[in-house]
């Protein structure tokens, strides 16, 4: 997924994308929310406009992400699909919003990257509520547990408080 300048002039400066990509889980490494991708499509167009001097791309992702169980850290399959619109220049910009071709070379894959990172869920889990794990002096509960077992507790800070009111 990568074209020079000279291949969109050749092209009528526009390429349509139908394509599916593999994407290394190296991309992903420091994400504790996701541990790779599958089955990535990548749709859309690209073209040049040489007035402005500037590659625009309309992409359409979809595939699956890898992400780790929130509660058993297991594997679980996420279906994803996204879309975003890219702006390459080929000149050096300070605007956050483009991103610049490296030797005239517009690369799609980082973007692509980008948009589904944007698309991780913050945590995603497949035990039902009921049926989380347990060990030897151990429990998952839900949060609904936790306050219940919270409600009768005082707060030590205040317990002095409790004893002037029972005088």
């Amino acid at each position: 997924m990568k074209w020079t300048r000279s291949e969109l002039l050749r092209q009528s400066n526009s390429i349509i994308l139908d394509e599916d990509v593999e994407i290394d889980s190296s991309a992903f490494r420091g994400n504790s929310r996701i541990t790779g991708v599958k089955d990535v499509h990548v749709s859309g167009t690209c073209w040049l406009d040489e007035e402005a001097d500037e590659v625009y791309a309309q992409l359409d992702i979809d595939g699956i992400m890898i992400c780790p169980d929130a509660i058993t850290n297991a594997p679980i399959e996420v279906p994803f699909e996204t879309s975003t619109d890219e702006t390459y220049v080929f000149e050096p910009s300070d605007d956050d919003a483009v991103r610049v071709a490296d030797n005239e070379v517009i690369e799609l894959l980082p973007a692509v990257i980008d948009a589904i990172l944007l698309e991780v869920p913050l945590q995603v889990t497949e035990a039902a509520e009921g049926e989380y794990p347990e060990g030897d002096g151990w429990k998952v509960y839900t949060e609904a547990e936790y306050q219940e077992s919270r409600k009768d507790q005082i707060d030590p800070r205040l317990a002095i408080l409790k004893q002037f009111k029972d005088e």
